[in-house]
């Protein structure tokens, strides 16, 4: 489950509601300020987007949890592709798949 705090912080979960209200257990009624949020699903995104999670609102007198389908920057993009570029450059330069295998074992170490 997820959880608006009184002080409107986002996400939230039961752990916080037990760290502000010690006397608190699960399955009581909320405290006063904190507000449920009901999950939904996750939109599929394009190749160069992505689905991040927005501000929930209100649905039918629900808080639902909203999701915002945006592009990929140009950052994120690089650095999405930077395994695959690293290697497609490391071939360039001669290396084989032995020797690039070897390479990213030691520095995965």
């Amino acid at each position: 489950m997820i959880y608006i705090s009184p002080d409107n912080q986002y996400p939230r979960h039961i752990g916080d509601i037990k760290r502000a209200n010690p006397d608190f257990q699960e399955g009581e009624a909320l405290p006063i300020g904190w507000v449920k949020v009901d999950y939904s699903e996750q939109p599929t995104a394009g190749d160069n987007q992505i689905a991040v999670e927005g501000t929930p609102s209100e649905t039918k007198g629900v808080m639902t949890q909203k999701w915002v389908v945006r592009d990929l920057t140009q950052v994120e993009i690089d650095r999405r592709n930077a395994p695959a570029n690293a290697k497609a450059k490391l071939i360039e330069l001669g290396l084989t798949e032995a020797e690039i295998t070897a390479l990213v074992r030691e520095l995965v170490r």
